[in-house]
């Protein structure tokens, strides 16, 4: 049976919501996205609920003491499950500026378990280039699907700064487990030459293809026609993988068709 693309990415995000090796949700093949939508988000509201007395505890405690001092309590002593949790209950202002004082890597562990979609003030409230910091370091521990839940809630500039950080391999991952495929027009746009020359290369070389479609199924003509004049200039041995996927239906040959023209 073939499952479908966006089956197969909602299953992924329920995966890490559990932390659960994919194969363990097979069962959950033939369900649809929505269901599974569905499913991923009430978990996650069960989880928070849950904890929430413990939570507000610890948000009041910080709160009460200067942030410098929250700031060295949070990364010693505080497990980043419990503080990415607690952000979803202090104000904007006040997680943005802790945001602002601990590190990139501390700032990764968080984000493994935080819901962007849950507190998306405090998100918007976090300056751009420490945004572009921590989404780098996620890159680095390939946590892509942690990735692609915060592309929904950062601005503009926070994403145009995240892009900056990425090579083609790295956004093609993201753009397919993107929670709003929408934005993926916007990235579109920011992307540089070397990208998109980087990411048809990535494509060939790691056979993502499904990923590959995702991507040009969500541009806008402009955006395909320039992939398309890239694709063009390819070395001849990389637009063979190309060729030789189609003829083995791994590439959709629409796909190719509308990349060769």
């Amino acid at each position: 049976m073939t499952v479908p693309v966006r089956v197969t990415v909602e299953l992924r995000r329920l995966a890490r919501a559990l932390e659960l090796d994919e194969d363990r949700l097979e069962f959950l093949e033939t369900l649809p996205e929505e269901d599974l939508r569905t499913l991923r988000r009430q978990i996650g509201e069960a989880m928070f609920q849950a904890d929430r007395p413990s939570l507000l505890r610890v948000a009041a405690l910080s709160k009460a003491v200067p942030v410098a001092v929250a700031v060295k309590l949070s990364e010693a002593v505080l497990p980043p499950l419990i503080a990415a949790r607690t952000s979803e209950l202090l104000e904007p202002h006040r997680a943005a500026d802790l945001v602002s004082r601990i590190s990139p890597k501390y700032l990764a562990d968080v984000s493994l378990y935080m819901d962007a979609a849950r507190a998306p003030e405090v998100v918007a409230a976090i300056p751009a280039g420490r945004v572009a910091e921590v989404a780098a370091e996620l890159a680095k521990r390939e946590e892509w699907i942690v990735i692609g839940s915060f592309v929904a809630q950062v601005d503009d500039e926070a994403l145009r700064a995240s892009v900056a950080r990425f090579d083609g391999e790295q956004l093609l991952r993201i753009g397919f487990v993107l929670d709003d495929l929408s934005r993926l027009d916007d990235i579109g746009g920011m992307l540089t030459d070397q990208q998109i020359d980087e990411l048809l290369v990535a494509a060939a070389k790691f056979s993502l293809w499904p990923e590959l479609g995702e991507l040009i199924a969500n541009l806008s003509p402009a955006r395909v026609e320039r992939l398309a004049e890239h694709y063009a200039d390819l070395d001849d041995d990389v637009r063979a993988v190309y060729t030789g996927a189609a003829k083995a239906r791994d590439l959709d040959k629409a796909v190719l068709a509308t990349l060769s023209g």
